[in-house]
């Protein structure tokens, strides 16, 4: 995507790189999920009327542009904490923050964590895409790497296209998109050697060690929040966001049809429609 590329450095050796769109006076944060980066949202980003949005497309430490230093904290809670670190230095308050698969669990967590830390008019509602929010069966890929012979064997060899359509079957109910433009997207993640071995670490701790803390902190949430799966979602499967709809309060779910993992590419403007309409509910 051709967006203006920005930077904000978290720590001494993190630094968080974002894209922007728009400039209207609403603001939302969109954070990719694992083995990804900010090039997902390519489809859905045009249809957000530039007037009425900011937009904010940030690649999570060690994925897209972002810095991928080596022994950091890549963990759900560390991305969570670098997610709210990002607001702050924005000067951000009041956003909506949307998260994918894995950065949804990131979007949860830091929504948890900013209420413990009584700052929760920070984010003003969230949007949750097929993440979990709930401990389940590690995404092959993670399982793969908990060996660190075939870790090892990953980040030194070159990936080709066919691991990269593997993942996206998995991901995708409609396979007609596995085509050259969607594969370039995902590539990078793959193939550059400190991208893959960010991933590695990523998957190596995505199991929080105070899960159960966490969960139990959902039904004190009091902002508003939309669940957006795909009826066909193999990875994050649709029993995710029914546990969340009964634990967050007030929480709505909403359900694509003949959809798989990533909505906002299969099916971006029934994805949108349903974002713009919790957006239009949620203003003021």
């Amino acid at each position: 995507m051709n967006l203006p590329l920005g930077a904000c450095p978290v720590s001494p050796s993190e630094t968080l790189s974002y894209r922007t769109y728009g400039t209207g006076p609403r603001k939302i944060v969109l954070v990719h999920g694992l083995a990804a980066r900010s090039e997902v949202w390519k489809d859905l980003v045009p249809l957000f009327p530039a007037d009425r949005y900011t937009l904010y497309l940030l690649d999570l430490l060690g994925s897209g542009e972002s810095a991928k230093p080596r022994q950091a904290d890549y963990s759900i809670r560390g991305h969570s904490r670098r997610l709210l670190c990002f607001l702050q230095r924005e000067g951000l308050a009041g956003v909506t923050l949307v998260g994918h698969s894995l950065g949804g669990a990131v979007v949860l967590v830091a929504a948890v964590e900013a209420m413990l830390k009584g700052e929760a008019g920070v984010i003003g509602a969230m949007v949750i895409i097929g993440g979990p929010g709930y401990l389940q069966r590690l995404p092959l890929m993670a399982e793969i790497f908990q060996n660190r012979f075939a870790a090892a064997l990953f980040i030194a060899l070159y990936a080709p296209d066919i691991w990269i359509k593997v993942g996206l079957k998995m991901a995708y109910y409609d396979h007609s998109l596995i085509d050259r433009e969607h594969i370039a997207r995902y590539a990078p993640c793959y193939r550059d050697r400190e991208s893959k071995r960010a991933l590695v670490e990523t998957c190596q701790s995505l199991v929080p060690v105070d899960q159960e803390v966490i969960t139990g902190r959902y039904r004190d949430l009091a902002l508003p929040v939309l669940l957006l799966w795909g009826r066909h979602d193999q990875i994050v499967p649709l029993s995710q966001g029914t546990r969340l709809e009964a634990a967050i309060q007030g929480s709505q779910l909403q359900v694509i049809e003949e959809c798989g993992h990533n909505p906002q590419e299969e099916k971006p403007q029934v994805t949108f429609s349903i974002i713009e309409k919790f957006l239009l509910q949620t203003a003021g």
